[in-house]
Formats: C-alpha cells, sequence, structure tokens
C-alpha cells in the first residue's frame, strides 16, 4: 500500500507528506520544491555601502584614462625635449615609424681601437668573444658591431677554424681552462 502512494501515475493523487512541501503536484516528485520553499523564507537583503560607489567610479575612470594614454605613448617613440620645434607632420604615424627604426651603430669596438678584424684570426680570446659555446659564430644583434665588421669577424674566425687555430664545435681549451680556473678560485 505504501509504495502505490509513491507511484508515478498521473491518475493517482499524491497527497503531501511533509507539510513544509506543500507544493508538489499529484503524481510527480519534485527534488527542489523542498530547498526552494525554504530558500524563499528566510531571504538576507545585501547592503549596499553609497559612499564607495562614488570614489569606485571615479578609480574606474581614471584608471580607463591612463589606459588610454599609455597605449598612445607607445606609438609616440621620439623622446621630445622642452623646446622643440616640430609640425603637425612630426605627429603622424609614418614619421613615428621613421623613429622606431633602429639604426645600426656607426662606430663599434673594432673602429674604435681602430682594428682590422681580419688581422685578429690568430688570436682565439678575442674570436671566441663572437662565437657561442657551440662553436658558432654570434649574429650581429648579439655583437653589437657594424655590418661591415661583422662580416670581416666572421671571416676571422671561419679563417682561424680552417687552418686549425680554432675548434669549430666548442669554445678553445685554453679559454675553458682559464673559465674553469676563476671559477675555482
Amino acid at each position: 500500500m505504501a509504495l502505490q502512494s509513491f507511484s508515478r501515475s498521473p491518475l493517482r493523487a499524491f497527497v503531501p507528506i511533509i507539510p513544509a512541501i506543500g507544493s508538489i503536484s499529484p503524481g510527480r516528485w519534485n527534488s527542489t520544491a523542498a530547498s526552494a520553499a525554504v530558500v524563499s523564507t528566510n531571504p538576507k537583503p545585501r547592503v549596499f555601502h553609497r559612499r564607495r560607489a562614488p570614489n569606485r567610479q571615479k578609480f574606474i575612470e581614471d584608471q580607463k584614462v591612463q589606459g588610454e594614454s599609455r597605449i598612445l605613448e607607445k606609438f609616440q617613440t621620439r623622446d621630445w625635449k622642452a623646446g622643440d620645434i616640430y609640425a603637425p607632420h612630426d605627429l603622424s604615424p609614418s614619421e613615428m615609424r621613421k623613429w622606431r627604426k633602429r639604426s645600426s651603430p656607426s662606430k663599434d669596438a673594432f673602429d674604435s681601437l681602430n682594428m682590422n678584424p681580419l688581422d685578429l684570426y690568430k688570436n682565439f680570446s678575442i674570436m671566441s668573444e663572437y662565437m657561442t659555446p657551440m662553436g658558432r659564430i654570434k649574429h650581429r644583434s648579439t655583437t653589437g658591431l657594424r655590418p661591415v665588421n661583422q662580416r670581416k669577424i666572421a671571416k676571422a674566425i671561419r679563417r682561424a677554424i680552417g687552418l686549425g687555430l680554432m675548434p669549430s664545435v666548442h669554445r678553445h681549451p685554453e679559454i675553458l681552462a682559464a673559465e674553469l680556473k676563476s671559477k675555482l678560485d
């Protein structure tokens, strides 16, 4: 008899067993009805702080303005100094692209010392500065040399390797020994 009262047949009327649930449809069991009834009886209103709202809005607006100015600063790559005179065209994107371009240095270490890198092929300590630990020639962006001197140092390194003065796949043994000695001291 008790099993018949929990039947899912829409023809049978279901009498509520728990008085707190109260609104259950006949023949259907609703698992969320009890929790909804309990939640609706005890609502807690949220307190909104009115003093914080204007300050928060002002803070958000300030952050937006700062963000926009930072974005604009990224595009303006030239450093302006007091007293600089400029035309409106100087602020155009095409001029800004010109300022952003990096130019190769006009002088490098070999120029300032008035040395020709091709004459230094016998000096493996200088040659090893322009090679990686695995024996590859470093890129010009890493060495900071002018294009002419980068080509000359690369030619000198290949010349030293060809003559057998420098190893081709690792650093020179005397330089490795000096580094090891300096680490131990």
